[in-house]
């Protein structure tokens, strides 16, 4: 059983990697590891002013806007818009030019290095239900009403809290729903 519950009010705010901004760390596995040396990392940002992304060679993140009105990345070649609770994903080496629209957002990222998960595909429940045959499954909870089941333990997480449930764990209520499988050769 994984199932475990990562409170709001447990985040730890930081300065961002490339020192434009805070993020709030929600968790990074291995315990104890570091910005460099993780294999899962999952935090929450404000972004309410145009800056590149902090590189993380070797790893993939999903990001996804979770309040305001969206994200235009640029990647010098491309630019991507990224609508509210629609995730996206990127190669973590590559550093962006984030431009909030609006007045700034709030966004979720999940990042995953590539020697030890593969992410996603991601998936925003708006409501009903899903179960899921990942090793491993991170949860935001984007309102009230949000239940996992997993083994025979219950959680119910509160807005703005996470939480990772195990396979065959059963996720309802309105929650962003990221799956991680574990890498060829780590599983």
């Amino acid at each position: 059983m994984v199932l475990r519950h990562l409170p709001e009010a447990g985040y730890d705010t930081r300065p961002w990697k490339n020192g434009q901004g805070v993020t709030d760390e929600v968790l990074l596995l291995p315990e104890g590891a570091g910005r460099a040396g993780f294999d899962l990392r999952i935090s929450r940002a404000r972004i309410d002013a145009r800056g590149l992304f902090s590189a993380f060679p070797g790893a993939d993140r999903i990001i996804t806007v979770i309040e305001g009105a969206g994200l235009r990345l640029e990647f010098g070649d491309r630019s991507v818009t990224l609508d509210p609770l629609e995730p996206f994903g990127f190669d973590t080496g590559l550093t962006p030019d984030g431009i909030p629209l609006g007045q700034g957002v709030r966004v979720f990222n999940v990042m995953a290095a590539r020697e030890a998960w593969v992410l996603g595909p991601a998936r925003v429940l708006r409501g009903g239900a899903m179960d899921t045959d990942a090793a491993l499954t991170v949860v935001f909870a984007l309102g009230i009403g949000v239940r996992i089941g997993e083994a025979g333990a219950q959680l119910s997480p509160g807005p703005g809290d996470t939480a990772l449930a195990g396979q065959g764990a059963r996720i309802a209520g309105p929650a962003l729903v990221i799956p991680l499988t574990p890498a060829p050769g780590r599983g």
